[in-house]
């Protein structure tokens, strides 16, 4: 009997049948109340740290290795719209950051055609506008200047007149590039370094130049003559004794009645008079661009100590500034 009743209560004194039928209520409790209480801390926590990680490798300028955590983010949390519209937009600003420029506009031309309103467009024009004139498609860069200039956002029009205004000076078209600059409002931390162009480019007709009709006459009339008048008088003393050489022995030759080697120093002194004549025209025209380009580089450092200025000031008005 002692030994029947064992066997019949279990565990502990109780029943087989009651502990089985608990045991059966415990793993049904178990399978209700788990998925509920698991799956927002594997669906809500992870999607933050995953795009928090994303930004701090994009503070770190770890470019590369952000970019693939951005399209981590992409592909496991579609849903969060906020996230996933600031992912791609991130995803362009680190190929521009690394210099990646085709992958820039791509990523940029992707962004503008699925987000035509976000609040970021602004930046994304600008953004690609600066990778296409990196490409040097100057005017593919200008229109997406000209394209923030017309949206005529306040934070941003001012950026795309100095952007575009930059590229114009860039090739060589000063005219356009000043009433850009002059188009910069008296608001926006831009003024001041626009202002400096402005007033500069103004003074482009105080600009040192050489004529290269002038320097290529001189050649012509006194070989050398136009190397010195567009400062390079060494050349130009090369130019005399070398055409000065070939001119007395033609003259020699001539004189001895060797007309056949006369006619031959002639023909190579032809070559070498033509050559200085285009020698020194070509001398007035490296000195202009010399001169052009001293002049920019003096522009430009007075333009940056004045934007250097601006933005301990305004220190948000250069939130776009990407130093390459």
């Amino acid at each position: 009997m002692k030994g029947s009743e064992k066997r019949k209560k279990w565990p502990a004194g109780l029943p087989r049948g009651i502990a089985l039928f608990l045991l059966f209520q415990t793993v049904i409790l178990l399978l209700l109340f788990l998925p509920f209480h698991s799956v927002p801390a594997q669906d809500v926590l992870p999607a933050e740290r995953q795009f928090a990680f994303a930004e701090s490798l994009f503070e770190e300028k770890d470019y590369f290795r952000a970019i693939t955590e951005y399209k981590r983010f992409l592909f496991l949390y579609p849903e969060d719209e906020g996230r996933v519209e600031l992912s791609r937009f991130r995803i362009g600003e680190c190929y521009l950051r690394a210099q990646r420029w085709e992958e820039a506009v791509e990523s940029f031309n992707l962004f503008l055609r699925h987000y035509p309103e976000s609040p970021r467009v602004d930046e994304a024009l600008l953004f690609r506008g600066t990778a296409e004139k990196k490409l040097k498609r100057f005017d593919e860069a200008l229109s997406f200047f000209d394209a923030v200039v017309e949206r005529d956002t306040r934070k941003y029009r001012d950026r795309g007149l100095y952007e575009g205004a930059l590229l114009l000076l860039e090739q060589g078209d000063w005219p356009r590039a000043r009433d850009r600059f002059l188009d910069v409002s008296v608001e926006s931390p831009l003024y001041r370094p626009a202002g400096v162009y402005a007033e500069g480019l103004a003074r482009e007709g105080d600009i040192p130049s050489k004529s290269p009709a002038v320097a290529g006459t001189l050649a012509a009339f006194l070989p050398g003559a136009g190397h010195v008048y567009t400062g390079r008088p060494k050349d130009g003393l090369v130019a005399f004794l070398l055409n000065g050489a070939f001119i007395w022995a033609a003259i020699e030759l001539f004189d001895d009645g060797n007309e056949v080697a006369g006619g031959v120093v002639t023909f190579f002194e032809l070559g070498w008079y033509t050559g200085n004549i285009y020698s020194a025209v070509s001398s007035a025209h490296k000195y202009n661009r010399r001169t052009r380009e001293d002049f920019l580089r003096i522009l430009e450092e007075k333009a940056l100590l004045s934007k250097r200025y601006e933005h301990e000031r305004h220190p948000l008005g250069y939130a776009l500034v990407i130093p390459f």
